[in-house]
């Protein structure tokens, strides 16, 4: 009689505990950005007839690659516990940069390398502003924002477009080799070192220690107040070579570029698991969650949706994101 007793309750336990695997299978982060992508690429193929064919498809991935990138110094940033909102001004004030020096005759190589040390400098500033003045991150970033967009506006009589006509610059930015667009390699090479950066160095470690709890890290002897001015210059850097992407894409610096890119950044983040408060987060789960964001925005676009409307499906998607993530974490616990 024991003996059954015993093994009814060994039985018991054993689907407990495979009730529970399957449970964080089922919640986990990437199960969660997979279902999702599937659900959209079923949703978009059946309400557009042009949402799977081949180019389209490339578009997304020149698309997703842009909005990755920056989100991966978003990544940063947010697992140190810590905004940038400045990232698509950042993107815009590059972007006119490049096209105003590549006008004026600058060599296209020193052009993107001013750029992106351009975009380091703006990202040294948000972090010393933070560290240094101790403005919180969402005011200082909220006004480097503000104050970026209205220079990249002024910058062009009458806010217009200024063309880039430098074979070099579009083609170091465009162009394919053999069937893979060069961004894509861009991509894969920042996510390597990105990735690795996060997990194998001291670094790396410092961030997630920051984010976890700066007063802990701090008395760990985690220098709190540079690996924050390092995230945010690297968030800029990293915004500024998107937004030099951007224009050779468009082979134009325009004064709008980037024009609610932070908003698809922190999505991509949220969504790919990091956590919104800090101290957890990859940037594997990142990529995920641009996949996601670059099909929503083409689907949307195809289907002929106006930019007001997808910004508010966006901002709905974050905060059923941030809402999800706060569930499955307590489930975890």
């Amino acid at each position: 009689m024991s003996l059954g007793v015993e093994r009814q309750s060994i039985n018991s336990k054993k689907m407990n505990k495979n009730n529970l695997q399957i449970g964080k299978i089922l919640t986990s982060s990437q199960a969660i950005i997979f279902i999702g992508l599937v659900i959209l690429v079923v949703v978009f193929s059946y309400l557009s007839p042009y949402f799977l064919t081949f180019s389209n498809f490339m578009n997304i991935i020149r698309q997703m690659a842009m909005i990755a990138i920056v989100a991966f110094g978003m990544t940063y940033v947010i697992i140190a516990g810590e905004i940038d909102l400045s990232v698509g001004s950042i993107i815009g004030i590059t972007g006119m940069f490049a096209a105003i020096t590549i006008q004026q005759g600058m060599n296209p190589i020193l052009v993107i390398c001013l750029s992106l040390a351009l975009g380091a400098l703006i990202g040294l500033f948000n972090g010393l502003m933070v560290v240094k003045v101790r403005v919180t991150a969402f005011l200082a970033t909220l006004v480097t924002m503000s104050v970026l967009r209205g220079l990249s506006l002024a910058s062009s009589p009458g806010s217009a477009p200024i063309t880039i006509n430098s074979t070099t610059y579009v083609d170091l930015t465009t162009m394919n080799i053999g069937p893979i667009p060069i961004v894509l390699i861009y991509l894969a090479a920042i996510l390597i070192m990105a990735h690795f950066t996060l997990n194998r160095t001291v670094f790396g470690r410092h961030i997630y220690a920051t984010g976890g709890g700066p007063i802990a890290a701090s008395l760990a002897g985690v220098n709190v107040g540079k690996v924050k001015v390092m995230v945010f210059v690297i968030c800029g850097f990293l915004s500024a070579f998107s937004g030099v992407v951007l224009s050779g894409r468009l082979s134009a610096g325009l004064p709008d570029s980037g024009t609610g890119w932070e908003l698809d950044a922190i999505a991509a983040v949220v969504l790919g698991g990091t956590k919104f408060s800090g101290g957890q987060g990859t940037v594997l789960g990142t990529i995920g969650g641009a996949l996601i964001i670059g099909v929503l925005s083409n689907g949307l676009t195809l289907l002929g949706m106006t930019y007001a409307y997808q910004l508010m499906i966006k901002g709905a998607i974050i905060g059923l994101a941030v809402i999800l993530d706060i569930w499955v974490r307590r489930e975890e616990a």
